[in-house]
């Protein structure tokens, strides 16, 4: 049994699909949009209510307080971890969402280095002291290429 995958833009109609074709087929449905992981941002990103859900179960809603932040990596490890578990139990996954990165980290052989922490404080005292456009001039500077196709703030 393969993941279902159901992808695209925000408001399309990815959400019923998915839940019609859970019914049809015995699937539960994983969250692939970054911001519905959030609990309460449900204004904005289209987030199914409980009520419309038909009574399939819903994985990666929810999970995060808006405190927190979303981190690709453990999406991926979890949302694997789900898959192969709903696979073990014969119920066909249905991968729903419109973050591209969310969706390849699940499907792709994607790998993501851990946060160097002393790094992290350096480049954030920069920040706090002299401002985005100073770590942006840097950026420029060590790696021009990739200033080209980041916006500068």
């Amino acid at each position: 049994m393969n993941v279902i995958v159901i992808c695209g833009a925000t408001a399309t109609g990815k959400s019923d699909l998915a839940v019609s074709l859970a019914q049809e087929i015995d699937g539960e449905v994983i969250n692939a949009d970054s911001m519905q992981l959030y609990k309460g941002m449900d204004i904005g990103t289209a987030k199914l209510p409980l009520s419309q859900r038909r009574g399939i179960v819903h994985h990666q809603i929810d999970v995060l307080d808006p405190s927190e932040e979303a981190n690709v990596s453990q999406y991926q490890k979890q949302s694997r971890e789900i898959i192969n578990d709903l696979l073990s139990k014969n119920v066909q996954p249905i991968l729903v969402g419109g973050s591209g990165l969310y969706v390849n980290s699940v499907l792709e052989d994607l790998e993501f280095p851990g946060t160097n922490l002393e790094v992290r404080a350096k480049y954030e005292e920069i920040l706090d002291e002299k401002g985005v456009d100073a770590l942006f001039q840097m950026l420029k500077e060590i790696d021009p290429k990739a200033a080209e196709n980041i916006f500068p703030n």
